[in-house]
């Protein structure tokens, strides 16, 4: 559930998404003000429970955040998210807007964005692997020979 700029996973060819939807966020870098940020969600069945948060910021490439698809919806009804990413939906029905409150060390922004690109993104998601059928889509094999493979003591 944290921040990290994106970069390929090493011995693992680039999956293509199974489900992207492009957004502009809004960034608040005042009290009343806002500025746009490129952005897009991506949802992949192989990693079934994560959504992904690509902020196209002044770097050469996204800033990408990863928390829990459960985590986004639930932040549709109600605050969400007790740790890195926090997502609640406004309390004014006049916005039809959801919050993203990112925390990174030293470093904390808050976004908003449309509250429909959201539900479009989640309903699709559900439609590749619906809620609780994610097991179904996590290879045990694969993440065994990742998690040895960082633990493996260097050779040579």
């Amino acid at each position: 559930m944290t921040g990290r700029d994106s970069k390929k996973a090493p011995g693992r060819a680039p999956q293509p998404p199974d489900c992207v939807v492009a957004l502009t966020l809004a960034a608040y870098t005042a009290p009343d003000r806002t500025t746009p940020v490129p952005a897009r969600l991506r949802y992949h069945r192989r990693d079934p429970y994560a959504v992904h948060l690509d902020c196209q910021v002044d770097r050469p490439t996204p800033v990408t955040w990863v928390f829990a698809r459960e985590l986004l919806a639930e932040g549709l009804d109600g605050w969400a998210g007790p740790g890195d990413v926090s997502v609640h939906p406004s309390l004014d029905p006049a916005h039809d807007v959801v919050y993203f409150w990112l925390h990174p060390p030293g470093c904390p922004v808050t976004f908003h964005a449309p509250r429909p690109v959201i539900e479009t993104f989640l309903a699709a998601s559900y439609a590749i692997v619906p809620a609780g059928g994610e097991t179904a889509y996590v290879d045990l094999e694969e993440l065994l020979v990742r998690l040895r493979s960082r633990d493996a003591p260097p050779t040579g």
